[in-house]
C-alpha cells in the first residue's frame, strides 16, 4: 500500500508540472536499501535519439543550495544514476559543452529545443527511466574585445546574448577580452558592455550602433572583433 501511495503522489506531481516520462518507481525498505537517500536514474539522448556518453548530469534542487550539487557522468550507453538524494524536487540538467551540447535547463540555450524534466523524490525512493534530451548541437561565437582607439584589449567586459523571438530568454557572462560561447541555432542578439565605454551591439553593417539578430547553423562558428568606443 505504501508503495502504491508513493507512486500515485509522484505521478500526479510530475504530470501537474507538465513533465511526464515513462518511469519506474520503487520504495526501498531497510533490508533493500544499499544507499541512504533517494535515487534518480535514466538516460541522456541527443536530438536524434542516440545515447550521449560522458555527459555531465546534475540534480539541481528546486529549493536552491550553495552546497555541491549531486552530479555524475553518463556511461558508454548514456545511462546515469545519482544516489544519496534528500527528499525534494529536482531539475535534471545535462550538458556536454565539448561536443556542442549546452545546459538543458538554461532557457537561452534550451527553450523549445531540449528536454529537462522536473523530478520529485520521496524519502529513500528510486525514480528510474528519466530521459534528458539535448536539442540540436549549438553553434559557437568566438572573438576578442578591444579599445576602438588604442586597439588594446578591454578587460572585464560583459556579454549579453538574447533570443530574438523572446528577449527575456538571455545568457549573460563576464569575459576577459576573449570569448568562446555556445549559442543555440536560432536568431539571437549580442550586447557588450564595459565600464568607461559605449555599449556595443552586433549589427550587420559592423557599426555596433544598431542591433541585428545573428543566426548560426548548428555546429558552425562565427568569429567577431568587438571594438568598444571610450566614453571620453
Amino acid at each position: 500500500m505504501r508503495k502504491e501511495i508513493f507512486l500515485a503522489i509522484t505521478l500526479v506531481l510530475l504530470v501537474g508540472c507538465g513533465f511526464f516520462y515513462p518511469i519506474s518507481i520503487q520504495s526501498s525498505s531497510q533490508e533493500e536499501a544499499d544507499v541512504k537517500g533517494g535515487v534518480i536514474s535514466g538516460i541522456v539522448l541527443n536530438h536524434e535519439g542516440q545515447p550521449v556518453a560522458k555527459a555531465d548530469v546534475i540534480a539541481v534542487s528546486a529549493r536552491g543550495s550553495r552546497s555541491i550539487r549531486p552530479h555524475t557522468v553518463t556511461d558508454a550507453k548514456g545511462n546515469f544514476t545519482i544516489a544519496g538524494l534528500k527528499p525534494g524536487t529536482y531539475f535534471m540538467e545535462a550538458k556536454k559543452e565539448s561536443e556542442g551540447y549546452a545546459s538543458t535547463i538554461g532557457t537561452f540555450h534550451s527553450a523549445g529545443l531540449a528536454e529537462a524534466p522536473k523530478v520529485v523524490v520521496l524519502e529513500n525512493q528510486t525514480v528510474a527511466g528519466i530521459i534528458l534530451r539535448f536539442g540540436p548541437k549549438s553553434a559557437r561565437v568566438t572573438g576578442r574585445i578591444i579599445d576602438a582607439r588604442s586597439r588594446k584589449s578591454v578587460e572585464d567586459a560583459q556579454i549579453i546574448l538574447r533570443r530574438a523571438d523572446n528577449p527575456k530568454q538571455f545568457y549573460a557572462t563576464s569575459v576577459e577580452n576573449r570569448f568562446n560561447l555556445l549559442v543555440p541555432p536560432v536568431p539571437f542578439t549580442i550586447e557588450v558592455k564595459a565600464s568607461g565605454y559605449q555599449d556595443w551591439t552586433f549589427s550587420n553593417d559592423g557599426s555596433g550602433k544598431r542591433i541585428d539578430a545573428l543566426h548560426l547553423a548548428s555546429g558552425t562558428r562565427r568569429d567577431l572583433t568587438v571594438a568598444l568606443h571610450p566614453l571620453k
